[in-house]
């Protein structure tokens, strides 16, 4: 996805015409997906929840051939300051995600899921948890960060003692 992430208090046009004030990101709790919670601002107010990705989505132009948008979202400039929008994937999670893939051994992981503690999120315990061929078996994100844990902490005690 090369597009930028939808920032709160943006306003989107829909390929269909209406427009839509972007509430915030979230995080689907079923999938772990990144999600846009957005409200509509003309007409009745509603509050809807899309996929990042379905979000930031290009038209089918053979189902939609009459429609001058590229994308099912895109932002109206008209509305917002002319700055420039700078480009990411999916926020801070992917960074990090990123850095503890490239940390060298279980006692960094274990120092940076501490020092990070407050930023990890559903979405970051399944990456670094598949990364490790860790099979996760809690249901909060505190079980979830708790069971990573014990798990590092074990296989850094064992593998230091092999090494003897």
């Amino acid at each position: 996805m090369e597009r930028r992430i939808p920032k709160k208090g943006e306003i989107y046009r829909h390929f269909k015409g209406k427009k839509y004030k972007i509430l915030d990101l979230a995080v689907c709790t079923e999938t772990g997906e990144d999600m846009v919670v957005f409200e509509s601002v003309e007409g009745a107010r509603r509050v809807y929840a899309s996929f990042l990705e379905t979000f930031l989505g290009t038209l089918d132009t053979g189902k939609y051939p009459h429609t001058d948008q590229k994308y099912r979202f895109e932002l109206c400039r008209d509305e917002k300051s002319n700055k420039s929008p700078s480009l990411k994937r999916h926020g801070n999670t992917t960074a990090l995600i990123l850095e503890f893939l490239e940390l060298g051994d279980n006692d960094e992981r274990i120092k940076f899921l501490q020092r990070h503690q407050a930023q990890i999120d559903a979405r970051f315990l399944t990456a670094a948890a598949e990364s490790m061929e860790f099979a996760e078996n809690g249901e909060t994100i505190e079980e979830r960060y708790g069971a990573l844990m014990r798990f590092l902490k074990t296989k850094a005690k064992y593998e230091s003692r092999r090494l003897r």
